[in-house]
C-alpha cells in the first residue's frame, strides 16, 4: 500500500517512463514539473502549443529544449484537439493542462467519438497526506474537479472512479465517507439523502471491494475518538480513505484548505476516462504538479 506522495513517485519512476501530453506549457510551474518528472524518469514531456513561445518560456526560466518533443498549435481549441489527440492514439499516455483554460481542455477531453468519455462520469480525486496514531496514509476528497451537483446516480459513479484510484493504491477495501453537516437524513439536507442512499446502495452489494458510511461529518469521517464521543456507528469507523463531498464547490473549497492552511504538496487527478488527466490549478506549485504527473503515470501502469 502506498502511503505518501514521496512514495508514489518513487514507484512510479520504478513502473517505467511514461508519456504526457501537456497542452499550453507556458507557465514556469509546468515546465520545471514536467522537467522534474523526466529527471526521475517517470516521465517524457510531448509540449503542446505555441512552439516559438513555449521555447522562448524555456529559455527565460534558464531551462534546455532538450528532451521535449513540440507538437505546434495556434488556437487554444486546436492546443487541446492536439493534446488529446495524442493521448487517444497512444501516442501519450496522460493528458496534462499547462497554462491553457480548464473548461476548454475538458470541452476537447469529453467531445463525443473524438475525446476519452469511456461511457463512465470523470471525476477529480485530490489526494493529501494525514497522519493519525503517528502512522502516515493518503486520503481521497472527490470530487472537485468536474460535476457541479452531481446526482445520486453520479454520486455512485464518482465513488466507483474513487474506489478504483485507491485499489491501485493498495488499498484491498477503501473506506468511503459520503459526507454531509448531519449525521442523520434529513429533507432539510438533501445531501445526507442521498449519502443514506448510498450507504444502502453499499449494503446490498451494489457496491463491490469497499466500504461505504453515510451521511457523516468531517470529524466523524477522519476520527474514531470523534465517532466514540458522538456514539455514532458507522462502517467507516472515523478511518476513511475517502471523503466524498456533496459538491464540486464543498469539495474544491475543502481541498484548496487543506494545500494551504496546512499546508501541504498534494497530487490530483480526472479519473473515469479511457486515461487519466491532469488539470493543476494556475497556482499549484511545481512539486505538486509533479505528485500529479507521478499519480497519473502510476495509474497508467495500473498500479503494480
Amino acid at each position: 500500500m502506498i502511503r505518501s506522495l514521496s512514495e508514489l513517485r518513487t514507484r512510479a519512476a520504478d513502473g517505467g517512463v511514461r508519456t504526457i501530453a501537456v497542452a499550453d506549457p507556458t507557465g514556469e510551474p509546468t515546465l520545471r514539473s514536467v522537467a522534474a518528472a523526466r529527471h526521475a524518469g517517470i516521465a517524457r514531456s510531448v509540449l503542446v502549443g505555441d512552439e516559438t513561445r513555449i521555447r522562448e518560456r524555456l529559455r527565460e526560466c534558464h531551462m534546455a529544449p532538450d528532451g521535449f518533443e513540440f507538437v505546434h498549435a495556434g488556437t487554444e481549441a486546436e492546443v487541446a484537439r492536439l493534446a488529446v489527440r495524442l493521448v487517444r492514439s497512444g501516442a501519450a499516455d496522460v493528458l496534462m493542462k499547462g497554462s491553457l483554460k480548464t473548461a476548454v481542455l475538458m470541452h476537447a477531453a469529453l467531445e463525443r467519438g473524438a475525446g476519452l468519455r469511456t461511457g463512465r462520469v470523470l471525476s477529480d480525486v485530490f489526494l493529501f497526506p494525514f497522519a493519525v496514531t503517528g502512522q502516515q496514509r493518503l486520503v481521497g476528497i472527490t470530487d472537485g474537479g468536474v460535476t457541479p451537483v452531481p446526482t445520486l446516480d453520479q454520486k455512485s459513479q464518482i465513488l466507483v472512479n474513487a474506489v478504483r484510484l485507491f485499489r491501485q493504491l493498495g488499498v484491498a477495501s477503501p473506506r468511503v465517507a459520503i459526507l454531509s453537516a448531519v449525521e442523520t437524513p434529513s429533507p432539510m439536507f438533501p445531501a445526507s439523502e442521498d449519502a443514506d442512499e448510498l450507504q444502502k446502495m453499499w449494503e446490498r452489494g451494489e457496491f463491490e471491494d469497499c466500504v461505504v458510511g453515510g451521511p457523516l461529518a468531517m470529524d466523524l469521517a477522519l476520527s474514531e475518538e470523534a465517532s466514540r464521543l458522538k456514539g455514532v456507528e458507522s462502517p467507516v469507523e472515523g478511518k476513511a480513505d475517502v471523503l466524498l463531498f456533496p459538491t464540486l464547490e464543498a469539495a474544491n473549497i475543502a481541498a484548496k484548505a487543506i494545500e494551504y492552511v496546512v499546508p501541504v504538496e498534494p497530487a490530483h487527478v480526472v479519473v473515469g476516462g479511457s486515461a487519466p488527466i491532469l488539470i493543476p490549478s494556475r497556482s499549484e506549485s511545481a512539486e505538486a504538479r509533479l505528485n500529479g504527473i507521478a499519480l497519473g503515470c502510476w495509474l497508467v501502469g495500473g498500479g503494480r
